[in-house]
């Protein structure tokens, strides 16, 4: 074999081997449409954390539940995302009594499928799982600790 031949197998092996990357990468990390959806599925559930604690900051200081996301939303300085990131649609609030609210939004992947966020906040994890589509968030607040 000659050069000419040796560098072209060369050629071949290289493209092989970075299409098997490619390839292995997609299967470990998710296609870019996967990996937009945990980003946009992260997003929704931090910005459901604030607005919980948003609604627990209302309960402490005035002992009652806010009636909905727009008293929130009129709360100085916290600037509180209360639509989807994706669709605008609104998130869903409902109290439930006058200590337990819920929060409701629609996902686009079952949390479960995602493992990777698991290892590093477990308590964080279990109380923010949610399957894909439309799920509520219960929520109880302690009058003792008020």
């Amino acid at each position: 074999m000659n050069a000419r031949g040796a560098g072209f197998w060369l050629l071949v092996a290289a493209a092989v081997a970075i299409a098997a990357t490619v390839i292995a990468a997609i299967v470990v990390m998710g296609s870019p449409a996967v990996q937009r959806e945990r980003r946009m599925d992260e997003t929704r559930v931090q910005q459901l954390m604030q607005i919980e604690r948003a609604v627990r900051m209302v309960h402490e200081r005035e002992g009652r539940l806010p009636t909905d996301l727009s008293e929130l939303a009129r709360e100085p300085g916290l600037g509180l995302a209360l639509s989807d990131p994706q669709t605008a649609a609104p998130y869903g609030y409902r109290t439930k009594g006058e200590n337990a609210f819920q929060l409701c939004a629609v996902f686009s992947r079952d949390s479960a499928a995602d493992q990777r966020r698991a290892r590093f906040e477990p308590e964080l994890e279990l109380a923010w799982r949610h399957p894909a589509g439309r799920h509520c968030f219960a929520f109880r607040i302690d009058p003792a600790k008020r």
